[in-house]
């Protein structure tokens, strides 16, 4: 059982756009570079635990997780991946992650930004 993974270009140009947030972001209000890099770096570490954590699932899948697009939480629901599952073959499975969400960027309209929506430190 072997399972590929793909990026759409629409989740490529997310991930660079979320990357270059969180070090902008944490580079103006911290004025340090180093916690700006980490602050990247973690949110990468969450993605790649994420695609493990899809790794396992697809070990032993269930009968409908082949069946349309589906979405998974990470850094404590801050962001959400959404991803396609396609069965290749017998037994190998084709995963491409389609879409990111930045879920406080998403909400702004309906919680402004001086109201705590998220846990920012997670």
């Amino acid at each position: 059982m072997a399972i590929f993974f793909k990026k759409s270009s629409a989740f490529e140009r997310l991930h660079v756009s979320i990357e270059d947030h969180l070090f902008n972001s944490v580079h103006s209000l911290e004025g340090d570079a180093q916690l700006a890099f980490q602050s990247v770096e973690q949110f990468n570490k969450a993605i790649e635990r994420f695609l493990n954590t899809l790794e396992t699932m697809y070990q032993n899948p269930a009968p409908k997780d082949h069946i349309g697009e589906k979405s998974f939480p990470i850094r404590d629901g801050r962001y959400r991946i959404f991803y396609h599952v396609k069965i290749i073959g017998q037994t190998d499975f084709e995963i491409t992650l389609l879409d990111i969400d930045d879920n406080k960027q998403s909400n702004l309209d309906r919680f402004p930004n001086h109201l705590i929506t998220f846990d920012d430190e997670g």
